[in-house]
């Protein structure tokens, strides 16, 4: 799952590029091309893999019976909230706060951050999923609040936006793993629920977002920011309780 974190973390500095110095409409070319693209890859690579029969024990709504797999769908829930609720306005954060450098250099930044914690969750994620989890997260919640009450002071911002980077490398990883480890048959159920829900968390995040912007305009982008704080705290008391949930 580190190619997600690849592809955002690198897909919309170059996107954000391209529409930037050449337009949005080469921005969308670019991206439907690619997506074809990798169609005719996976039409060319990928096996065909015989699907599992669907049983009463394997069904999406026995998975959600599951009382361990409810408490990663709700870790997964808040923290996507968290990261994509900002992650989505962050143009708009980088001028709010007067960002040295611009979306480009913040958006390095942050790329730097997230690739340096996949190659390291990568060795500790099999021993030690619940410590990965709670550091990630409580390292969510300090660049947040830097962010939303340092962010205007240079080095301090850009040491936040790294710290951010950090804290989302192994958002997909962690939880998909964490969900994994709660079935023993199904994992492929179970981890589609799980990616349904993380996708369903970028909609309501960035939904929410925006009635915050438009509704809240005194507050603006830093409400998007008080969020993101609100989601990463909960969650990271919820992970550090939930020790058999996220047992490696």
């Amino acid at each position: 799952m580190a190619g997600n974190t690849f592809g955002v973390s690198l897909g919309l500095p170059l996107m954000t590029f391209i529409g930037t110095e050449i337009g949005w409409r080469t921005t969308f070319i670019t991206l439907g091309i690619l997506g074809a693209l990798i169609a005719l890859l996976a039409l060319k690579f990928l096996p065909s893999v015989k699907g599992e029969k669907l049983t009463r024990s394997n069904s999406p709504l026995a998975i959600l019976k599951i009382p361990s797999v409810l408490i990663v769908l709700l870790l997964t829930f808040l923290s996507v909230m968290a990261h994509y609720g900002t992650y989505t306005y962050i143009t708009l954060l980088v001028e709010a706060i007067d960002f040295l450098g611009g979306i480009g250099m913040a958006l390095l930044i942050f790329g730097i951050g997230s690739i340096i914690s996949v190659v390291l969750s990568a060795k500790v994620i099999d021993t030690y999923l619940q410590t990965l989890i709670v550091s990630m997260l409580a390292c969510g919640v300090i660049s947040m609040s830097m962010l939303v009450f340092f962010g205007s002071i240079n080095g301090i911002s850009h040491l936040a936006f790294f710290l951010w980077g950090l804290a989302f490398g192994p958002l997909v990883t962690m939880y998909q793993t964490a969900v994994s480890q709660q079935v023993a048959h199904a994992k492929a159920v179970a981890t589609s629920v799980q990616s349904s829900v993380f996708n369903l968390s970028i909609m309501t995040a960035t939904w929410i977002g925006g009635l915050i912007l438009v509704y809240l305009p005194d507050v603006g982008v830093l409400g998007i920011g008080y969020l993101s704080i609100i989601c990463f705290v909960p969650a990271m008391i919820i992970a550090l309780m939930a020790k058999r949930a996220l047992s490696s």
